[in-house]
């Protein structure tokens, strides 16, 4: 397989006349001055992948230029046989060093190769380079797998925002066989993601038949007691879930929620054996923020973990403001499990001293929420780039909800930020579920203002998230995923899905005018539309991540 440097995305008639494209859709700024036709864009799947005949053609050419030399020298010089070649040698790169950043230019591409581009290959295609020719074409599960890994994996984030599993999946993956579960399962996933693009769903059966495979082989690894509690196993387990994320149905909630319950499982037998690892202690912390989701979706209690710090892990953990986010919102799951007991439940002397320490008690979670956000680094904060004043005569098609536009640095701290901002919303809901129940009969004007604050501070969140939403759907407002190369269509999908929780929760919250509600959820639909999801498979992946699937009560 040859990999001839990072492709140049700009459209063909900027490549022709060999000047550099900005790349602007539908048509570039180049050809627009010029009053020049613009072809457009090549598909990134397609950018990756280049023809491999050309390539071939020019290694001929240079190959056959070259011939008496090598016949003449060959009793002088020893190669290894083709069968003794290590899988470097298989890839053709412009780079003598795989940490090398300046390349020569070809074919218009810019002069150099990003670190994250020379990660994927040094991950996937140099493994692979021993099972396959480099004459042959690549198979659709290694340009999936290419794709996903360039696209999902492999995009750099500030160390600040570092809270799940794949930005911990090429080291690992690079270790493991091919043979692996931890492959199998890597495979299913890049062949569903890509898959649910237009024209490529033919993809899935493949996903469908490598997820399979990739359950078989862990059901092996499983029965060794060593491999049952690896890294690779847990993360393999995690990639199910996403599996079924991507996948998603109605039918599957289930399914989803016994590969979270599993990879809990795991690292419960682990013990406190994994904190002296730090890629090991940074797959605990994954799995806890996939327990904590798939808790509150299922209204469920979080178990102890079994130690003398619980889910902290260890006292000298070192939390990033990600994952100090994860450890207050630990709380919720129990906060609303005793929510939805006690505020459908008689008023008592008994429940009413009940409902008022729950109030207490979500007002401190609250709190600490709130205290969280004011710890953040300086460039987490949003940038206010644009104000919408009309309200659109469309509401549910509208591109923008009036108010403030917001960017962020990337999409993964907007996707944290929004994550606080429902668990704001979440408590506050609580809080106001209790005063409500609890004046039912009575007038205080203490609780008349716990009402008003509560209502303030849930319509405050829900704003911020209808900023932040043109943010992640729109690649032009993201100069962080067009200076990497992030592939367009990839990049508004991720800002997609990491919109479908926050979306749902502002779109199922009473309080939040009748107006903006259709219009979260009109987000929602299109969301389904971009990316051919069924609405049931929107609402199947909203239950996956929102904290509240329904109003628990209902307001005066």
């Amino acid at each position: 397989m040859v990999y001839t440097g990072k492709p140049s995305r700009g459209c063909q008639m900027c490549k022709t006349r060999r000047i550099k494209c900005d790349e602007k859709r539908p048509i570039c700024t180049q050809c627009k001055k010029s009053g020049r036709t613009c072809p457009g864009y090549q598909d990134e799947f397609d950018l990756i992948f280049r023809d491999e005949n050309i390539v071939q053609e020019r290694k001929a050419r240079k190959a056959s230029g070259a011939t008496s030399t090598s016949q003449g020298s060959s009793s002088k010089a020893s190669p290894r046989s083709s069968s003794e070649q290590s899988p470097v040698s298989t890839l053709t790169l412009r780079s003598e060093s795989p940490h090398s950043q300046t390349l020569p230019a070809n074919d218009g591409s810019p002069p150099y190769l990003l670190p994250t581009d020379l990660t994927l290959f040094q991950a996937y295609l140099w493994q692979q380079g021993n099972a396959v020719p480099a004459v042959f074409p690549p198979s659709t599960e290694a340009q999936a797998t290419a794709f996903f890994f360039r696209n999902f994996v492999v995009l750099p984030q500030q160390a600040e925002s570092m809270r799940g599993f794949l930005e911990l999946l090429v080291p690992k993956y690079n270790e493991e066989s091919p043979s692996s579960a931890l492959h199998s399962a890597t495979h299913a996933v890049a062949l569903s993601t890509l898959g649910n693009y237009p024209g490529r769903q033919n993809l899935l059966q493949e996903a469908s038949i490598a997820y399979g495979q990739a359950l078989t082989k862990l059901n092996v690894a499983l029965q060794d007691p060593v491999e049952s509690k690896s890294d690779a196993t847990i993360l393999a387990v995690l990639l199910f879930s996403l599996y079924e994320a991507i996948m998603a149905t109605a039918e599957t909630v289930n399914a989803w929620a016994n590969h979270v319950d599993g990879a809990v499982a795991l690292v419960k037998l682990r013990g406190n054996e994994q904190f002296k690892n730090p890629y090991s202690y940074s797959v605990f912390r994954a799995v806890r923020t996939m327990m904590i989701t798939s808790c509150v979706q299922r209204s469920m209690s979080v178990t102890e973990f079994p130690g003398e710090y619980g889910w902290i892990g260890s006292e000298h953990s070192e939390e990033n403001a990600a994952n100090r986010l994860t450890l207050i919102s630990i709380d919720l799951p129990n906060v609303r499990t005793r929510a939805h007991d006690l505020l459908t439940s008689e008023k008592t002397p008994e429940t009413e001293v009940e409902v008022l320490s729950l109030m207490e008690y979500a007002q401190m979670v609250d709190a600490n929420l709130e205290n969280w956000a004011h710890t953040l680094p300086d460039d987490w904060n949003f940038r206010t780039t644009k104000m919408v004043y009309d309200m659109p005569e469309d509401v549910e098609n509208a591109n923008e909800w009036p108010g403030p536009q917001h960017t962020y640095g990337d999409v993964f701290i907007a996707n944290i930020v929004n994550d606080y901002r429902v668990s704001r919303i979440f408590c506050q809901s609580v809080i106001l579920g209790c005063v409500t129940w609890l004046a039912l009969e009575q007038e205080d004007h203490r609780i008349e203002r716990k009402c008003a604050r509560a209502r303030f501070v849930i319509q405050a969140m829900t704003d911020e998230i209808a900023a932040s939403v043109p943010f992640h759907m729109n690649y032009d407002l993201q100069p962080v995923a067009k200076q990497l190369g992030q592939d367009q269509s990839a990049a508004e999908a991720l800002g997609g899905y990491f919109l479908v929780w926050p979306l749902f929760v502002a779109g199922n919250t009473d309080v939040v005018p009748i107006n903006q509600r259709k219009w979260f959820l009109g987000r929602l639909n299109l969301i389904g539309r971009e990316f051919g999801l069924s609405n049931a498979q929107i609402l199947a992946m909203a239950r996956r991540h929102v904290l509240t699937c329904g109003p628990i009560y209902v307001y005066p």
